[in-house]
């Protein structure tokens, strides 16, 4: 992760978990998740029904990678090497949802603070 955040917001062993729980799902160069700690569940909950999706419909798991997990201008970006129509609908709602997200601890945000960034009011002043 690029930020720093508090050491109670940590979730590296979480993400690497994910990782390493579900690694035929990332692709061979994938760097990590460049994504904050209150994101972490909504990059599950995709990674978890990304899953589903390929065994359900019998995909070649080596075709529907994730090549990238990103904060991109305040938003959350998840690039696939494949993609088909539910997976772009589901790719839109989970970056939807964390955009309404706070990046530190999850908690949804009462209007924009920043472009860069997507913060609650506690964690905007933090930082």
């Amino acid at each position: 992760m690029t930020a720093k955040f508090p050491k109670k917001y940590n979730r590296d062993n979480e993400y690497e978990d994910l990782y390493n729980n579900f690694e035929y799902l990332f692709s061979d160069v994938f760097w990590g998740f460049d994504v904050g700690p209150g994101w972490f569940e909504f990059v599950a909950d995709f990674v978890v029904k990304l899953d589903v999706h390929i065994k359900r419909n019998n995909y070649d798991p080596t075709e529907y990678k994730i090549m990238t997990v990103k904060n991109k201008f305040g938003m959350l970006r998840i690039y696939m090497a494949k993609s088909d129509f539910y997976l772009n609908s589901l790719l839109a709602e989970t970056e939807a949802n964390a955009s309404d997200a706070c990046i530190v601890c999850g908690e949804p945000i009462t209007g924009a603070i920043g472009i860069y960034s997507q913060m609650c009011e506690k964690h905007i002043k933090e930082f």
